[in-house]
């Protein structure tokens, strides 16, 4: 089988490393496509995942989206129009979505995001299936038009894909110039070039990093940023008060040494969270991965600054807190199945579906 696969972000790369692996450890072509892209060209190049870069992000405005996004499609047709694969799987990409409904691909779409409601209006009704954590309900997708015969789920939150391939009793060096004799907060901008984002400037951001700031005055503080605007930004203001790592970090080994994590956003606080390091959800709307994570007391979601610097506070000062949340989230991954098996088999029967009709019309 010629298996397409189109990653986008971070998270992706992560998800797909290991789907990439076992396929063609059992003899598959796979071809990877990715675009310009700030993080996920970083973190593929670090991975070693060899991938194609073909068109570009766009930006966070709405017109410089579509014009890279209808760039991008004409650049995928015209690379696979002469030998198409088999089959794509992608993280809801508009583009590859698109590309492989017109030159009939099979078309896996994963995801965890309905709350992303521009890419699943483009993405989800042409999907010949849906692959989604077992948490999100079913009627979430079925309002962008996709049958509910095609939406299957696994028993797993994204992360716990590589959290469950990696040693987490292993030690390793995180590379940062920070004093390991402070308690370390870390804290994960938000996706501000996403569609779905309602902000558009730093303020909240840049208040919560300066209440942090000063009621932490004797911590480290390690902002995560995702795009360089972001890291220019953060540094003009904060320069020498917060850590901004200008190269993409190992997250896990990032999350193990940190005390307290706070995100702006999804797979970060997610990971956090499946790792049971005390985790704090600053994210400005709702999403079901979030709400399990809470509902299970992995995720704390404070209303505002004030109740972000109270949750911190008491976390901080009860070591027996985070040895209970650790504990919580190991029986909580014990649970968990591998989304990865669940693609492959996935694939398997569309592309036996596919082949059997095709000798049906012959």
């Amino acid at each position: 089988m010629r298996v397409w696969i189109d990653i986008l972000t971070p998270k992706q790369a992560l998800f797909f490393e290991p789907l990439i692996q076992s396929l063609k450890e059992r003899g598959d072509e796979v071809i990877v496509t990715s675009r310009r892209y700030r993080e996920a060209e970083l973190l593929l190049r670090k991975r070693q995942i060899n991938a194609e870069f073909i068109g570009s992000h766009g930006g966070k405005e709405l017109s410089n989206k579509l014009s890279a996004s209808l760039e991008r499609s004409e650049l995928l047709l015209e690379y696979f129009k002469e030998e198409k694969p088999d089959a794509l799987v992608s993280f809801s990409s508009p583009e590859a979505g698109r590309v492989a409904f017109g030159l009939g691909i099979i078309n896996i779409c994963v995801s965890d995001s309905p709350h992303a409601e521009a890419v699943s209006k483009l993405t989800i009704p042409i999907a010949d299936c849906l692959l989604t954590p077992w948490i999100v309900p079913e009627k979430s997708w079925t309002v962008y038009g996709i049958e509910r015969s095609k939406i299957e789920t696994y028993k797993a939150l994204d992360p716990f894909v590589w959290l469950s391939r990696r040693d987490l009793t292993e030690k390793n060096q995180l590379g940062l110039n920070i004093d390991k004799s402070k308690t370390t907060i870390s804290l994960r901008l938000e996706e501000s070039f996403a569609a779905y984002s309602k902000r558009d400037s730093y303020t909240q951001e840049f208040a919560l990093i300066q209440r942090l700031i000063e009621e932490f005055r004797n911590q480290n503080i390690v902002i995560l940023c995702r795009y360089s605007e972001q890291i220019d930004a953060v540094l003009k203001k904060f320069k020498g008060r917060v850590t901004v790592p200008n190269d993409v970090v190992d997250g896990i080994t990032l999350l193990q040494q940190s005390d307290l994590f706070i995100g702006l956003g999804g797979t970060m606080t997610a990971e956090a969270s499946l790792l049971g390091t005390p985790a704090i959800s600053f994210f400005s709307g709702s999403y079901f991965v979030e709400r399990y994570l809470v509902s299970k007391g992995l995720l704390t979601k404070p209303r505002d600054i004030d109740g972000v610097v109270r949750v911190s506070k008491n976390f901080l000062r009860d070591p027996k807190m985070k040895k209970q949340i650790k504990m919580r989230a190991g029986r909580i991954r014990a649970g968990m199945e591998d989304p990865i098996q669940v693609i492959i088999d996935k694939l398997d029967n569309l592309m036996r579906a596919k082949l059997n009709q095709e000798l049906a019309r012959n």
